[in-house]
C-alpha cells in the first residue's frame, strides 16, 4: 500500500497519506507498541494528518527552492550565452550557488527531521516551528539523532535498486526506506532523556 501512495505522490496527493502513516509511525514507536507498522484503515486520518506534515515540509523547502532557482536561472542563461565573459560570470555563479547550497542543504537535511518529529508527536503546525524547542531537542539527544540521520542515508543509497524491478520498484524501496528513517528518529524520542 506504501509503495502505491508513493507512486501516487507523483501526482502530489499521495504524499499526504505517506506522510500521515510516517506521523502514525512514529507516535507508534514512541508508545513502545510491539508492532508498530500501522493499519492502512484509516485514510481520511492520514490524509489529514498527511496535509499537515507536508506543509511543514513545504514552508521549510520553499524558500531554499526559491533562493535556489533566483541565482541559478540567471547562471544558466549566462553560461549559454555567445559571449565568454558571460558565460565565466555564469559558471562562478553556479559555483557559488552550490558552495552555498551544499551546507545550507545539510542543515535543512539534519534540521527537517526533529521539526516534523515535533509536528508528529504534538500533531500541531505551530509545533515545527518552535525553534528553540527543536534546538534543545537535538542538542541533548545529538548522538542517538545523528545515528538515525545515518541510518537514513544508508537506506536511501538502497532505493535506486528499486529500479531493478521494472523501474517501479524504486517507489517501494523509496517507502521502505521512509519507514526505516521514521522508526529510527521515533526510537530517538523514545530513547530521549530530554525531550524539551
Amino acid at each position: 500500500m506504501g509503495g502505491l501512495f508513493m507512486l501516487a505522490s507523483v501526482f502530489i496527493i499521495g504524499a499526504f497519506f505517506v506522510y500521515g502513516y510516517l506521523a502514525k509511525l512514529v507516535r507508534n514507536v514512541i508508545a513502545g507498541e510491539q508492532y508498530p507498522l500501522p493499519e492502512w484503515d484509516d485514510l481520511g486520518e492520514y490524509f489529514s494528518e498527511g496535509l499537515r506534515m507536508f506543509g511543514v515540509a513545504l514552508v521549510y523547502t520553499l524558500p531554499f527552492i526559491v533562493l535556489m532557482f533566483v541565482f541559478l536561472i540567471p547562471s544558466i542563461v549566462a553560461q549559454s550565452a555567445d559571449n565568454e565573459t558571460l558565460q565565466n560570470i555564469g559558471g562562478g555563479m553556479a559555483a557559488c550557488v552550490w558552495c552555498i547550497a551544499f551546507p545550507l542543504g545539510l542543515a535543512m537535511a539534519l534540521w527537517l527531521p526533529g521539526a516534523l518529529m515535533f509536528a508528529a508527536v504534538e500533531r500541531r503546525f505551530g509545533a515545527a516551528f518552535e525553534f528553540g524547542q527543536i534546538a534543545a531537542f537535538i542538542k541533548a539527544n545529538i548522538g542517538n539523532y545523528l545515528l538515525a540521520f545515518v541510518v537514513w542515508l544508508v537506506v536511501r543509497m538502497i532505493v535506486p535498486f528499486g529500479m531493478i524491478l521494472l523501474c517501479v520498484g524504486i517507489f517501494f524501496t523509496g517507502f521502505w526506506s521512509l519507514v526505516v528513517a521514521a522508526y529510527s528518529f521515533g526510537q530517538v524520542w523514545r530513547l530521549a532523556p530530554t525531550r524539551r
